[in-house]
């Protein structure tokens, strides 16, 4: 999908850049966007009137772009894959020291939203209106082994890492991303055992964050992906997709996974532990939208005005 024209730029407010599709490839998961009407070009025009001020008493909500009716306009919390419990994956393959044939993801989970509420953040989660009877509704917790499939697969390693490096810009490191892939690699030689359980995560999470757990409605029809750097932003998704005929939006706030690395690991010792968990955080993200999409969504990078 070309774009007609650029649009006017003004430095004094957040730029969208478009990256093209995520693939020129097929991405092994259902979801596709090659059916979309929405223009790319009308949809950067007016991004930005989309995102609104992150409230810090918010609960962290899932990038899913569905439909949540009980979402305040007014009190949005900021996106990531799977909400506050999608970290504990991303912590497990790039700081945890621990062995990585011992462990669960549920224990991981816990520990990471026992971290966000000790740490004054609002984690949390999501469920979804679909009968399921082996899976809680969120993508990103239900599909961790066919993300963690993606990640590793060598069909699609070289997709997986044009998209991180692209994302990461600058802070690309070569050697953080074989780390990772790395132990990746090991935790899948035990993966069964490794996620069993995961879907009593959402239970701990209302037990420990009694109301943090959302009620998702519809189906997916995401046609898009923005990863906003803008710190302190998010994507006011109902508005979005309910302004361009149902067409929903996967929103990924890049800036939070800074900000949360900045207090899990405060001292200047951390700064490898650091930009581990961003290379983490970042693949499973890339993967997560392998196990989701066939790669025909449109990426969209918002990123700070200058200066």
């Amino acid at each position: 999908m070309l774009i007609d024209h650029l649009p006017d730029l003004d430095a004094s407010r957040p730029q969208t850049f478009s990256i093209g599709r995520l693939s020129d490839k097929s991405w092994p998961g259902p979801l596709s966007a090659r059916d979309n009407k929405v223009r790319l070009g009308d949809v950067m025009d007016v991004l930005d009137d989309y995102y609104v001020s992150v409230d810090p008493r918010a609960k962290t909500r899932c990038i899913d772009g569905r439909h949540d009716p009980e979402l305040d306009e007014g009190m949005l919390g900021p996106q990531v894959p799977g909400g506050a419990p999608g970290s504990a994956l991303a912590y497990r393959l790039g700081v945890d020291q621990d062995d990585l044939t011992r462990g669960t993801f549920t224990g991981d989970a816990e520990l990471m939203i026992e971290s966000y509420l000790r740490l004054g953040l609002s984690p949390g989660g999501h469920r979804d209106d679909a009968e399921s009877s082996d899976g809680v509704g969120c993508g990103a917790i239900d599909g961790l082994q066919s993300v963690l499939d993606c990640m590793t697969n060598p069909r699609l390693v070289e997709d997986h890492k044009r998209l991180v490096k692209t994302i990461l810009d600058a802070d690309f490191n070569r050697d953080h991303y074989l780390r990772v892939m790395g132990a990746g690699l090991v935790l899948q030689s035990r993966s069964l055992g490794y996620f069993h359980g995961r879907g009593e995560i959402l239970d701990l999470l209302e037990r420990k964050a009694p109301g943090s757990v959302s009620m998702l409605r519809g189906s997916h029809h995401e046609a898009y992906v923005v990863v906003n750097m803008v710190e302190g932003t998010t994507l006011s998704s109902n508005r979005f997709a309910a302004d361009h005929g149902g067409a929903q939006a996967f929103g990924y706030d890049l800036w939070r996974s800074r900000q949360l690395v900045q207090a899990l690991f405060p001292l200047p010792s951390h700064h490898i532990d650091r930009q581990r968990f961003i290379h983490a955080r970042v693949m499973l993200t890339i993967a997560t939208l392998m196990a989701l999409t066939d790669g025909s969504l449109q990426v969209l990078v918002r990123l700070p005005a200058e200066g």
